[in-house]
């Protein structure tokens, strides 16, 4: 990965704030940079006294919403072509695609917010939403509310164990492969339940 923690350790430490928000924006976005990296790093650096807490901590928290914002965006305008595109290798179809729209209407509230609490889910999970066409208002609330538990939890991490803060976010990096294959494994799961099912009935 391009943005491994020695390539986020040199931008962060050469640009700060910069950094921290670039970094932040493009992983809310789709790109895959590891929060679980830039996040505990930037509150070692607040605990070292290079950066402000407040400052550092409010900076990734509003780069992160805004680079959700903009992943929704994406998701909302080109959403459709690119999940059904996508969808067809794994079955899905337009009644598929109905039937997940149905469902993040519904479910919306819980997907926006938890997804932003799960490593390597983060990522794609504003495209999704804006793909699905989840209430624009519902998802600044609940991925807000999720992405602040998210930030003040590693940020927290990296400000009190400074000293250990590399092998926290090395163990959560690894783990993160598994947790998102997981959830996007029971997210497909649902929106083709009914085909499984008849598979199921077939045999």
């Amino acid at each position: 990965m391009f943005f491994g923690l020695q390539e986020i350790s040199t931008l962060v430490a050469q640009y700060g704030y910069l950094a921290i928000f670039l970094l932040m924006f493009g992983e809310s976005v789709i790109l895959p940079i590891p929060s679980e990296v830039v996040l505990p790093l930037a509150g070692v650096l607040a605990a070292a006294g290079e950066l402000n807490v407040f400052l550092s901590f409010g900076d990734a928290v509003v780069a992160s919403i805004a680079g959700s914002l903009v992943g929704y965006a994406i998701g909302f305008v080109f959403g459709i072509d690119v999940i059904l595109a996508f969808g067809k290798k794994l079955g899905l179809r337009m009644k598929e695609y109905q039937n997940g729209i149905v469902w993040i209407k519904r479910y919306g509230d819980y997907f926006a917010f938890v997804t932003k609490l799960l490593p390597a889910v983060r990522s794609i999970a504003s495209v999704v939403c804006g793909a699905f066409k989840m209430s624009i208002k519902k998802f600044t609330i609940y991925a807000t509310a999720g992405i602040l538990i998210w930030s003040a939890f590693l940020f927290s991490l990296g400000y009190y164990f400074s000293k250990n803060w590399a092998a926290v976010s090395n163990a959560i990096q690894a783990s993160a492969v598994y947790i998102g294959a997981v959830f996007a494994a029971f997210f497909i799961i649902y929106i083709l339940r009914k085909r499984i099912a008849k598979l199921f009935r077939k045999k």
